[in-house]
């Protein structure tokens, strides 16, 4: 089956959309990416999805009407990508789409109790006349999860070996992580750490009038405070337990402007205030690994668009070296394209693939990763033109293959691969 995923994380830096062959072979699942392609956000858009992330109140015809308009941009993402990369609209068999988080909203207890996604799936079914699976989240808010870090699915099977523990790093807007024990890839656990790229960027945008802190360039020419990076590794959210999640609610913009006047009450200059931020984010990262992890990993595979971050991936070495406890190794930090899974497709290709499962009705999430009270099939269905004919190669109930064990990317495909020109 040829599927689109389409993502846009926390960091809304980019539309991302990956067009994945999957064939489901007893329970391992073969995944091969054909192509990918990165989109940036309209800047009218994202201005306004930033701010809604915090404010006290939307107008409901603001966040409706944003709501279209987003669709439309994932329809135009989904039809220029499959173009560019030399594939008929029409030959695409479904469309995953995560849509954009505005809100996600998280109890003073840590209980996600809502979530909310925008970006019409039902404008990407009229405009492309494929099927579309979106709006993922939601099912497992009601069964007592958190709703995310959803990708972890993904990542337990695909990364996941038998003879070590591993874990999945992906540094978006928000930085989450996956850990898969040895041999058992249905006990891994995921949470999010807490700020990726949110506090880098957001600091960066306020002190350098960019929207990124591009190369690193900014931290590496500043040290961080240790004493504000400790004062602020304080917030609560760093020693909750797992299974956790967040947000731009607590590690956006108004975490920014904490940040930013903490720096100045301490007449700290911009750049020492970047490099704050990120070893801040470093240091959440290895500290929630080393506190929560139920073993130490061998491998860390990275993805996210922190990677391409110098100084966030020299402060995370470094951060890594403090916290690897005694007698254990050093993890390898491993970019996911060194296994032959480009980064900037990774989280587009985990959409589709949740979206596949979603089709097929087979659980599609993780308990010990979103703390669930059990797996669910997560995803609504909106049908295209090629719905019936769709649901008609699904394998009836009594037919159906088990729950899916393995994930496999095919190397020679990976190999092969192309990224889409944007």
């Amino acid at each position: 089956m040829r599927v689109l995923g389409l993502m846009s994380g926390t960091s809304l830096d980019a539309v991302d959309a990956a067009v994945v062959e999957v064939e489901a072979r007893g329970t391992t699942l073969d995944v091969s990416l054909t192509g990918w392609t990165e989109e940036p956000w309209p800047a009218d858009l994202r201005e306004a999805i930033v701010g809604w992330s915090e404010a006290a109140a939307v107008a409901p015809a603001e966040l409706s009407s944003a709501s279209m308009a987003i669709g439309e941009l994932f329809a135009d993402v989904a039809a220029r990508a499959a173009a560019s990369a030399g594939i008929p609209l029409q030959s695409i068999d479904l469309v995953a789409s995560h849509g954009q988080t505005v809100h996600h909203h998280v109890d003073a207890d840590g209980r996600a109790v809502g979530t909310l996604q925008i970006g019409q799936p039902a404008v990407i079914a009229e405009r492309t006349g494929r099927t579309v699976v979106a709006d993922f989240r939601p099912r497992d808010i009601a069964a007592g999860g958190q709703g995310a870090p959803l990708v972890s699915f993904v990542d337990a099977l695909l990364f996941g070996e038998e003879a070590r523990t591993v874990a999945a790093l992906n540094l978006g807007g928000m930085a989450n992580v996956t850990v898969v024990p040895a041999g058992a890839p249905f006990e891994a656990i995921a949470f999010d750490t807490g700020p990726g790229n949110s506090l880098i960027d957001g600091v960066a945008r306020r002190l350098l009038g960019q929207p990124l802190d591009r190369d690193g360039a900014g931290a590496a020419a500043g040290r961080p405070s240790r004493s504000l990076v400790d004062q602020l590794m304080d917030d609560p959210y760093f020693h909750r337990a797992p299974p956790k999640s967040t947000g731009r609610e607590r590690f956006g913009e108004a975490a920014v402007t904490r940040l930013v006047a903490a720096g100045r009450a301490l007449g700290l200059d911009e750049f020492v205030v970047l490099a704050t931020a990120t070893e801040l984010t470093a240091r959440s990262v290895a500290g929630a690994l080393a506190r929560w992890s139920p073993a130490w990993p061998a491998v860390i595979h990275l993805s996210g668009g922190g990677t391409r971050n110098p100084a966030l991936m020299s402060a995370l070495e470094r951060a890594m070296a403090r916290e690897t406890p005694s007698g254990a190794v050093l993890p390898r930090l491993q970019p996911v394209d060194d296994g032959g899974l480009p980064a900037a497709a990774k989280e587009a290709l985990c959409f589709a693939v949740l979206g596949h499962e979603a089709l097929h009705g087979r659980p599609n999430s993780l308990p010990g990763c979103t703390g669930a009270r059990h797996p669910s099939v997560l995803g609504a269905i909106w049908p295209g033109d090629n719905y019936l004919e769709l649901v008609g190669r699904v394998p009836p109930a009594r037919d159906s293959s088990p729950r899916i064990a393995r994930i496999v990317l095919s190397r020679s495909s990976a190999d092969e691969r192309r990224r889409v020109p944007a």
